[in-house]
């Protein structure tokens, strides 16, 4: 079957075995094979008409290299992620420019600085903690009330070891985070009770942060590469063994955009309600979600990234209290750009 129906997500999701992106006639061919019963689906597009910026795939499937060459050349980003959620890889394409070299060089020169390295780090975590905070005052919860003061004194006191002031705070506000999720969901906290990885989720929620926060750090990725800066370069989290510490580092204080989208979909009382049949457990406890609860809700985060907010930018028609409305997603861009501008000297300062 051969589907030409344009949606407003922007996001593909590929799921199974023997899914493939590939080109025929000039045209990029979608192929998805997440249900092993029935017939694939195949959608089929002129790369410059294809409504999705970002394909996300799982499972065990073929890209051909004529079709990431294409993808390529017209910003489209390719995110392979493992059965739970876990980043593979990025794909996306490479920024070749004089500007692009001129920002490599300051990164570099700006990470060998250990005062510049370390402020970076500090308004990263408090820009962070400072989301954390808005994102759990804006639900209205007085059972919420001591996390929030708890990560107002961390913040305003944070100094030192940075990494262990993010792990603190995470505690903190991931045990607030869990009062807003139904029971019957059974999060406690990020760090799963059967002792799991991270990536390796024992419950609902988990599995889902796992999924939101890889194609967040897909669409960060995207933006690092756009401009030139080098994503294993990273500031607050130099001394991690994960790939692209940079792009780790500047997605903290949009992680709550993943936990905002998990939200919405686990307290949803229609008939996008979240049902047993979505997901399962393995063996060793480790949750698996189904095809269409991925789907559902990478489509409902996709939405997320593109509300707007009022957001202090130099550029564009601003109101009368000097602020401009800025999808997410651009926010996220511009704070990308301002850490260039920093890094060689063009900003003083480094703000999000």
């Amino acid at each position: 079957m051969t589907v030409q129906k344009r949606n407003h997500y922007n996001v593909k999701f590929l799921k199974g075995y023997g899914f493939s992106i590939k080109v025929e006639d000039s045209k990029i061919i979608l192929t998805d094979n997440h249900d092993p019963f029935s017939k694939p689906k195949t959608e089929q597009w002129h790369v410059n008409k294809m409504p999705y910026e970002k394909i996300v795939c799982s499972g065990k499937g073929y890209i051909s290299t004529e079709a990431l060459a294409l993808l390529s050349e017209t910003n489209r980003h390719v995110i392979l992620l493992d059965t739970y959620g876990k980043p593979v890889t990025y794909l996306n394409p490479i920024k070749e420019s004089n500007t692009a070299s001129k920002y490599r060089r300051g990164q570099y020169d700006t990470f060998r600085d250990e005062t510049k390295r370390n402020y970076l780090a500090q308004q990263i975590t408090k820009a962070k903690i400072d989301s954390q905070i808005r994102f759990l005052e804006s639900n209205d919860n007085s059972e919420l009330s001591k996390g929030i003061e708890k990560l107002k004194r961390h913040r305003d006191e944070m100094s030192g070891n940075i990494l262990h002031a993010e792990a603190v705070t995470s505690r903190i506000y991931f045990g607030a985070y869990s009062k807003l999720i139904p029971e019957r969901f059974e999060f406690h906290s990020r760090n799963s009770p059967l002792r799991v990885k991270k990536d390796r989720a024992s419950d609902v929620v988990n599995g889902l942060l796992n999924y939101g926060y890889t194609v967040l750090g897909g669409e960060i990725s995207k933006f690092v590469n756009g401009i030139g800066l080098d994503a294993y370069y990273g500031f607050s989290h130099r001394n991690h063994t994960s790939f692209q510490s940079l792009v780790y580092d500047l997605m903290e204080p949009f992680r709550w955009l993943v936990d905002y989208a998990v939200l919405g979909l686990v307290n949803q009382k229609s008939r996008n309600r979240i049902s047993k049949k979505q997901y399962s457990h393995t063996r060793d406890g480790n949750i698996v979600l189904e095809y269409d609860l991925i789907r559902m809700f990478l489509e409902g985060l996709e939405r997320t990234f593109q509300k707007e907010r009022p957001y202090r930018f130099k550029h564009g028609k601003q109101r009368s209290d000097g602020l401009l409305m800025c999808q997410e997603n651009t926010i996220a861009k511009i704070t990308v750009q301002n850490l260039a501008e920093y890094c060689t000297g063009k900003e003083k300062e480094f703000t999000v």
